[in-house]
């Protein structure tokens, strides 16, 4: 990605987690959009600028509604356990410690995936478009 460096701030007013929407702007499915609606360069960089970022979809969350509050709660979990992994990963010294982080930070981001897949009311189909598969 090529970026112009900016940062990204909730609103005083807002109701979601940073930790949530960072989960989402790390996602499969937003890093998807991006690329779909970002000028692509040669070897497949992609812009990542303020111009595309806030075009993205950042799902809201109702507070009303028992099933949104948990996905939003799961993926601030996903998201605090995923930074700690990385945390973990950058200071472990054995090739086997390294695999077995990088194996937890696999099957984290999977699962942050599926929840943000969910969240969307993706389709199986439209998973697969999305994953390439």
């Amino acid at each position: 990605m090529a970026s112009g460096g900016f940062t990204i701030t909730l609103g005083e007013g807002a109701t979601v987690s940073t930790r949530y929407v960072l989960g989402l702007l790390n996602s499969r499915l937003l890093f998807w959009i991006l690329r779909g609606i970002s000028n692509v360069f040669r070897g497949g960089w992609i812009t990542c600028t303020k111009q595309y970022f806030g075009e993205l979809p950042i799902r809201v969350i109702d507070l009303t509604n028992k099933s949104d509050v948990a996905a939003h709660d799961t993926i601030v979990s996903l998201v605090e356990q995923m930074l700690s992994l990385h945390r973990q990963r950058a200071v472990v010294k054995t090739p086997h410690e390294q695999t077995a982080l990088d194996r937890q930070i696999a099957a984290t981001d999977t699962r942050i995936d599926r929840l943000v897949y969910d969240l969307y009311g993706l389709t199986e189909e439209e998973i697969k478009l999305v994953e390439g598969t």
